[in-house]
């Protein structure tokens, strides 16, 4: 009988360990949650994490990224001409977290903008 609930609880404490680690891939960052709410970020390499306590809330590539955006315009002579822009960025790896909870739809943000400048600029 002892043996029967022994055996149970040896695997869920092996389960408990192995959840308990994970990796980041190089160029990346990764965001802990403890219980919702901010704990830390992780850089590349194995790390550890509290299982059921911690939670890996978002990964972020720290790489170059591009945003190809479209643009209709206008011009002074009442032409309309569509632009391909695209567009270079990159989270710097001081700034994830902001990047993470400070920008709610980056690409939209970075899209809307690049409509700014180039409705601007092309008439």
């Amino acid at each position: 009988m002892g043996d029967f609930i022994f055996i149970p609880l040896l695997f869920i404490g092996f389960f408990v360990l192995i959840s308990s680690f994970f990796t980041v891939k190089q160029q990346t960052a990764v965001v802990i949650e403890r219980f919702g709410r901010f704990h830390s970020i992780r850089n590349s390499g194995l790390q550890m994490k509290i299982p059921l306590v911690d939670r890996i809330a978002a990964r972020l590539g720290l790489k170059i990224q591009q945003l190809d955006v479209i643009v209709e315009t206008k011009t002074l002579d009442d032409v309309f001409v569509k632009l391909k822009v695209s567009v270079q960025y990159v989270v710097i790896k001081e700034k994830v977290y902001e990047a993470f909870y400070k920008l709610e739809y980056p690409h939209d943000q970075i899209t809307s903008y690049v409509f700014d400048v180039v409705r601007a600029e092309v008439p």
